[in-house]
């Protein structure tokens, strides 16, 4: 199956007077969401993706451009994204076969993409890291790592 893990672009200020569960996106989060959604949405070529968010404001408003960005076949609010544990992830939210992208916060998705992937990647914010993951073997490889100041796409010639 497709994993693919994104990362919120970036947000307010956490302040005194604003929880940071409802923090939402700059307007340079936006942009930077666009940008890394549109990649996606070239590199899945319209192959529909069932779209998990943490319930964060950020978070949520990420995952709508993302929904934008590419054939979403659906916008799903997921706590378990608000914590380590990927085999919770995976055993709550992740079928066979299916894509899906899982929407969340920087030091949830390394440590996701560690476990998963077999690789270690600081996420950037609105960045995004595709694997190929094996459900029943639980492990898989890092396809793709896409990142809002990425300028141009290669395909490898065969």
């Amino acid at each position: 199956m497709i994993l693919i893990l994104m990362r919120h672009g970036e947000a307010e200020p956490q302040t005194e007077t604003m929880a940071n569960r409802d923090r939402e996106l700059t307007k340079k989060g936006r942009r930077q969401a666009r940008r890394t959604a549109a990649m996606l949405g070239h590199f899945m070529k319209e192959r529909p993706v069932r779209i998990f968010t943490s319930p964060y404001v950020r978070c949520r408003q990420t995952a709508a451009i993302l929904a934008e960005g590419c054939f979403a076949e659906g916008l799903h609010l997921a706590d378990e994204l608000l914590q380590n544990d990927f085999d919770l992830v995976a055993a709550h939210l992740l079928k066979e076969g299916e894509p899906a992208a899982l929407v969340s916060h920087h030091p949830f998705l390394q440590n996701y993409l560690v476990q998963a992937g077999g690789a270690a990647i600081k996420f950037e914010p609105a960045s995004i890291a595709v694997v190929n993951y094996d459900l029943e073997a639980k492990k898989g490889k890092l396809l793709a790592y896409f990142t809002p100041a990425l300028k141009n796409i290669r395909r490898e010639k065969k």
